[in-house]
Order: C-alpha cells, then sequence, then structure tokens
C-alpha cells in the first residue's frame, strides 16, 4: 500500500503545477473520476471533467457550466438548504444531493514540531489558520476555533503554506491530509485529530429540483452492490472509508422522461465539476 501511495503522490506533484496552464495530455484519475466514468457508462453518455474555481462551484451549477460538483464534496444541512455567505455578501444554494458514498472527518495539518501542542484545543488561539474557500475545513475553523480563515483557492496549498511558515495551522479533508502528509511531508508536517469534529460524508451535488439525483441514486445502488464501487476503492487504499448511502437497487425504478436527465441524454455528455484532489482526482 505505501508503494502505491508514494508512486500515487510522486505522479500527481509532479503534474499540479503543469496541470493549472495546461496539463490536458494527462489523465485523470482517482476515485471520484473513475466512478463517474462507471456511471456515465451506464447511462449511456460520455464524461467530461471540468477543473473548477471551488468557490464559485454552486454559480457553475446553476449557470448550467456543470452537470454536478463531484470532488469529495461534504454534505452539510447548510449546502442542501442554502445559506447566506457574509464574505461574498450573497445567498448559497440551496442544492440537491444524492445518498452519501464516502466517510471522512477535517482535520488539522500543522508543522511536526507542533503536532504534540496541537492535541490541544488552546494551541490554536491566536494562531493562523487557513483553508480552501467555502469548504468544510474553513466551516470548521470558524465554527469550532472562532476565528477567521485565511482562504486559499485549492486544497492543496495548505502543505506549502504550513510548510514555509506562512500559516501556522490548516484544515481540510482527513482523505487528503493522511494521503499527503504519509507520502510527502511525514519529516515536516503532521496530521492532527480536532476535538468537538464529527465524522461527515461525501456527496454528489446538483442544481435544486435536479431529477438526476435520483437517477444517479439508483446507478450508484447498482455499484455499490456488484462490487465496482468496492474495487474501485481498493485500487485507491479507500476501501475503509468506503459508504453505501445508496441502499439496495430497486427492480422496478424507471429511468424520467423529462427535465435535467432528458437534456443530458440528449446532449449525450454528463460534465462534472472537480479540483485537484489526491486520491480523489488528479493527473498522472
Amino acid at each position: 500500500m505505501k508503494k502505491l501511495l508514494a508512486l500515487l503522490l510522486t505522479l500527481v506533484l509532479g503534474c499540479t503545477a503543469l496541470f493549472a496552464t495546461g496539463c490536458s495530455s494527462k489523465e485523470l484519475t482517482g476515485f471520484d473520476i473513475d466512478l463517474a466514468k462507471a456511471v456515465s457508462e451506464k447511462l449511456g453518455v460520455k464524461v467530461t471533467f471540468k477543473e473548477i474555481d471551488w468557490d464559485v462551484k454552486e454559480e457553475e451549477l446553476n449557470q448550467g457550466k456543470i452537470d454536478c460538483v463531484w470532488n469529495g464534496f461534504t454534505y452539510t444541512e447548510d449546502r442542501d438548504n442554502g445559506y447566506y455567505d457574509e464574505d461574498r455578501k450573497m445567498q448559497i444554494g440551496g442544492l440537491d444531493f444524492t445518498g452519501m458514498y464516502m466517510k471522512n472527518k477535517q482535520v488539522a495539518v500543522v508543522k511536526k514540531d507542533n503536532a504534540e501542542a496541537a492535541k490541544s484545543a488552546d494551541w490554536f488561539k491566536d494562531k493562523k489558520g487557513c483553508a480552501e474557500a467555502t469548504s468544510a475545513g474553513e466551516s470548521v475553523i470558524t465554527d469550532v476555533f472562532k476565528a477567521k480563515a485565511n482562504q486559499l483557492s485549492r486544497q492543496l496549498d495548505i502543505f506549502t503554506g504550513v510548510e514555509a511558515g506562512s500559516f501556522d495551522y490548516g484544515v481540510l479533508d482527513s482523505v487528503m491530509a493522511n494521503y499527503y502528509v504519509a507520502e510527502g511531508y511525514k519529516d515536516k508536517l503532521a496530521v492532527v485529530e480536532i476535538a468537538g469534529v464529527e465524522e461527515e460524508f461525501y456527496s454528489i451535488a446538483f442544481k435544486e429540483g435536479s431529477n438526476l439525483v435520483g437517477v444517479f441514486n439508483y446507478v450508484l445502488a447498482g455499484l455499490y452492490a456488484d462490487g465496482t464501487a468496492k474495487k474501485i476503492a481498493a485500487t485507491y487504499g479507500l476501501e475503509d472509508v468506503l459508504y453505501n448511502g445508496f441502499g439496495t437497487q430497486a427492480t422496478d425504478y424507471a429511468y424520467p422522461t423529462d427535465g435535467a436527465y432528458k437534456a443530458l441524454k440528449d446532449k449525450g455528455e454528463l460534465v462534472i465539476g472537480y479540483t485537484i484532489f489526491a486520491p480523489i482526482a488528479y493527473t498522472k
């Protein structure tokens, strides 16, 4: 497993800088990417992955630039019901979500020398923290640490920011944090659990009212039942966090004949919004 993760990390770090200016010759891979390909195959449409600015993911959805956000997207009631973003002075959401497909938790990344001290919540007081803008990590800094997060455009930038001393800590998904620290920063950074932070789950987000939610729930129930999802998870060392929130696949399900599903079938293409986030989505 360690050899596999080391290889994946080398591939990710080697292409990340290039990707911003065009890493089109590289292959996009990862758990979400592979599972999305399996879904599109079942639906009989091609799939296109569009790298997005995470800060405007809701706008991308609502403007029809993408069909869904599928990128280790944490489900929250605020994202489901909608909320007012004080920083951007605008209403965000609500979105419609599929069943949950993977377990996750927000954790802190600190310099290795601070790992023991950071086990105490008091250590974080008056420290400079960072997180990806509008992420679950930013919510932890705001709600748990009662502080204002320094917003970054990508979770990936947390590692370099903390390593360089620009920030004392960063908060991000445990799936990503453990992956990068274990194989790329283990001599410099450490992952620390945050007291009071509960387990969370990834889900796929659609524009509110989209009938694609029911379609995806049905297809994914089948892919979990037949072992496809488990096989993909094993490829990326994610078997322990795989979660089936789709239940048993219905035997009497009928695909809709209107709405977003009809539009998807008519254009023959599923456009998915994502960001670089190994081992969920990355290039090699």
